[in-house]
């Protein structure tokens, strides 16, 4: 862990170079904009008035492109001096990561050439059950003589479930492994159960009139949150983006 801890010290400080280094790049642009705009009328207005260009509006001209020129250089050497940092990042993943495959694979997994094919089909059916390509991953099961136990299925069935569940706008599923789950979401400091029934709850008020009971009635789903989520619930749950 103290090894993916200094890389991520190293990660926030490139991060947060790239956002000083936006919000530096916003504020000279506008400024040149808000500059070479002021320019511009002034050199309308000399011509709407068919006086010719006077030595003060060259002069100003001048210092214009010099002002542009110089901004431009200013911002690609700030820009440069990021890729040093970034650069850092990849030396923290080298100082604190072992690159040798044998340090993270046992020897064993390549004592036989079927070990190393079955890890490879196990591999790849992992792979399609993540994807919820669930029938494809069942062919490769029959053909390569995989057996796979139903408790290493189970898990992305039910993922694949709720996702097509909510492909449909049925919220459900997901609300029902939300609430089964609800202790272990806690541990992991997530909100998803209070999104998911604040969603319901929306829909439920875009319903119109019909529907502001069974919104009423479900606003009790809230009561567990209200001491994590009081301000949210305060504000009013529907002026809360999800």
């Amino acid at each position: 862990m103290e090894q993916c801890a200094c890389v991520e010290r190293e990660l926030d400080k490139v991060l947060q170079k790239f956002l000083s280094y936006g919000q530096h790049c916003e504020k000279s642009l506008e400024e040149l904009l808000h500059y070479v705009s002021q320019l511009r009328e002034e050199l309308t207005s000399a011509a709407l008035q068919g006086t010719p260009l006077s030595a003060t509006l060259s002069v100003v001209m001048s210092q214009c492109c010099r002002k542009i020129k110089d901004t431009v250089q200013k911002l690609a050497s700030d820009h440069k001096d990021i890729h040093s940092s970034v650069s850092r990042v990849g030396k923290a993943i080298d100082r604190n990561f072992d690159a040798e495959i044998c340090g993270v694979v046992s020897d064993t997994v390549w004592d036989s050439r079927e070990k190393q094919q079955q890890i490879l089909q196990m591999a790849i059916v992992e792979h399609l059950y993540q994807q919820g390509m669930l029938n494809v991953a069942e062919e490769l099961c029959q053909e390569s003589t995989l057996n796979v136990d139903l408790d290493f299925k189970q898990p992305f069935l039910e993922l694949n479930r709720i996702l097509e569940a909510l492909h449909e706008q049925d919220l459900r599923p997901a609300l029902d492994w939300a609430i089964s789950n609800r202790q272990r979401l806690l541990e992991l400091n997530s909100s998803l159960e209070f999104k998911l029934h604040r969603l319901h709850f929306i829909r439920l008020l875009a319903g119109g009139p019909e529907k502001q009971l069974e919104a009423l009635n479900y606003a009790r789903h809230f009561q567990p949150f209200a001491r994590l989520h009081q301000r949210v619930l305060l504000l009013g749950v529907w002026h809360c983006p999800c």
